[in-house]
């Protein structure tokens, strides 16, 4: 597959803009629900019933870096599966670089080119690169959907989405769904793709005659990522399956202690909730998180969480509660993974620059 650093290089200036967007929608959806819920129901008298615990933000932060330990090892142990070595540094940043362009793009689709990008750069192949996250991306949902199994059928777990919320979510369970009916019907008849691709490439060129590229490069990357996701699914689901249940296994974990943070938050605000009900009742709510337009679904994440999570503390405390949380779960992957992102585009940028000057 051709070198996609050759085709498009991330460029940081267009990257560090996009950045004020999600920080802008989410500040201002969370002063929307200051506005409305916090400075206009609080007393006197909730005001000094109010407790905070420091201590639960703390562990709070300790449960954000073993999460991110987790995710790393995943990927550290799963690249031996191709037959890879990678440290497990590089494993860091190729997970704390996803978390910062998926906080900064469209239903946060960036998280797994810049993964795809990292890994290439950390020892991978392309294609070897492409197909593990294709696969660890199609295993990233189907844990979560084991997790809500889980939760509902072993732990006696329920939960209510309404309105909006829940026809959010019926609409990702059918587009999902018909994704992956897509994929694996292609993979196992690839001419009717490759009939819609020349259809499509004949389409765009009579109607959009100054874009310039052949059907023979569109079927061969068509061809190449079809394969590659062919040994992909091989090596996870029949030769090597040991590796399909550490990454089922360290995403559930992973699941559980970014879940885990909303009960450590709403323990700071003096709460005591139930932790089954707490992580259970978010679930879904990833799920619909997943489907909001806005760059890393700001805006929608916070009205959500708000809606959801002001039964558990008191709408005179949710504005507070939604800061906490998204401070946890937003802004600081946001700012680490744009540090070591930025970082590994300058060493590359470099690199480039001392080969070409190079006699």
């Amino acid at each position: 597959m051709e070198d996609p650093v050759r085709v498009s290089r991330y460029e940081p200036g267009k990257i560090k803009r996009r950045v004020i967007f999600p920080v802008l929608i989410s500040l201002g959806s969370m002063a929307a629900i200051f506005s409305s819920t916090s400075f206009r129901t609080i007393s006197i008298e909730e005001i000094e019933r109010t407790r905070f615990d420091f201590s639960f933000l703390g562990l709070a932060l300790l449960v954000v870096l073993l999460a991110w330990f987790v995710d790393a090892s995943r990927v550290c142990l799963t690249a031996r599966a191709w037959g890879k070595k990678i440290a497990f540094r590089h494993a860091l940043t190729t997970v704390l670089s996803g978390y910062f362009m998926s906080s900064i793009t469209p239903f946060m689709t960036g998280g797994s080119p810049a993964q795809l990008y990292v890994l290439a750069q950390s020892g991978l192949g392309w294609g070897e690169a492409s197909s593990l996250v294709v696969i660890c991306g199609i295993l990233y949902q189907a844990s979560l959907l084991l997790l809500l199994f889980v939760f509902v059928f072993v732990f006696r777990v329920g939960f209510t989405l309404r309105g909006v919320l829940l026809g959010m979510l019926y609409s990702f369970a059918i587009f999902y769904s018909v994704v992956m009916f897509l994929l694996f019907f292609f993979l196992y008849n690839p001419r009717v793709l490759f009939r819609a691709a020349r259809w499509g490439v004949s389409f765009v060129h009579r109607r959009f005659r100054r874009v310039k590229f052949s059907e023979q490069v569109v079927l061969q990357w068509i061809e190449e990522f079809l394969e590659e996701f062919r040994q992909g699914f091989t090596i996870l689901f029949r030769r090597k399956p040991q590796y399909l249940f550490w990454n089922i296994g360290c995403y559930m974990l992973n699941y559980t202690l970014i879940f885990s943070l909303a009960y450590l938050v709403i323990r700071a605000l003096g709460g005591s909730p139930s932790f089954l009900r707490v992580v259970g009742v978010q679930i879904p709510l990833f799920y619909v998180f997943s489907f909001i337009p806005s760059p890393g679904a700001s805006g929608g994440v916070e009205v959500s969480i708000a809606s959801v999570f002001s039964g558990f503390v008191g709408v005179y405390r949710v504005g507070i509660f939604v800061l906490l949380w998204r401070s946890l779960t937003f802004y600081l992957p946001m700012l680490v993974g744009g540090f070591v992102f930025f970082r590994i585009l300058r060493e590359l940028n470099n690199r480039h620059h001392a080969r070409n000057s190079s006699p």
